[in-house]
C-alpha cells in the first residue's frame, strides 16, 4: 500500500513517474538502446547528426543528441551540449523517472549534463564505437578511392 503526503499538491505524472537521484542512476546498468540519424543528403552540410537512446535495467531512458565530425583522418563522434559548445539549447531528455537531488528538488539540465559527461559516459567506454557500428557511414561520406 502506498501513502502520499497530503500536505503537498500532486501532479498525476509525479505520482506515476518515480523520483530518482543521480546516485541511483549511477548504480544502474546502461546500454545503447537505439540510434537515430538526421542527415539531409541534398544539403552541403558535412555534419551527420542524430540521437542516441541509452536505457537502464530499471527501464529509464536518456536521449542524447550527437554529431559526427570529419577531422580529416577519422570520424569523431561528440555529444551535443555535453562535449561541444551548444550553439542553441540542446535537450537531454530523461524518460521513466524524474531526476532529483538529495533535497528532492529537480536537478538542472546543466547538472544532468555534467553527470552524463563525468559518470555515465565513462560507464559506457565503447559507446562511440557502438553508435558508429550501427550506422552505415558509407551512405553519408564521400569516398575517394
Amino acid at each position: 500500500m502506498q501513502f502520499f503526503d497530503l500536505s503537498r499538491q500532486f501532479n498525476l505524472s509525479d505520482i506515476l513517474t518515480p523520483f530518482t537521484t543521480l546516485s541511483d542512476l549511477g548504480h544502474q546498468e546502461w546500454f545503447l538502446s537505439k540510434v537515430r540519424v538526421e542527415h539531409d543528403c541534398l544539403s552541403d552540410n558535412e555534419m551527420i547528426e542524430g540521437q542516441a537512446v541509452l536505457k537502464s535495467n530499471h527501464n529509464i531512458q536518456i536521449e542524447l543528441e550527437w554529431l559526427i565530425q570529419d577531422t580529416g583522418h577519422e570520424l569523431q563522434l561528440l555529444f551535443k551540449g555535453i562535449e561541444t559548445a551548444a550553439s542553441e539549447e540542446t535537450l537531454v531528455i530523461v524518460k521513466g523517472a524524474q531526476i532529483v537531488d538529495d533535497a528532492n528538488k529537480k536537478v538542472s539540465s546543466q547538472t544532468l549534463s555534467l553527470w552524463i559527461d563525468g559518470t555515465l559516459l565513462p560507464m559506457l567506454p565503447h559507446i562511440r564505437k557502438e553508435i558508429k557500428a550501427r550506422l552505415n557511414l558509407w551512405d553519408y561520406v564521400e569516398y575517394d578511392g
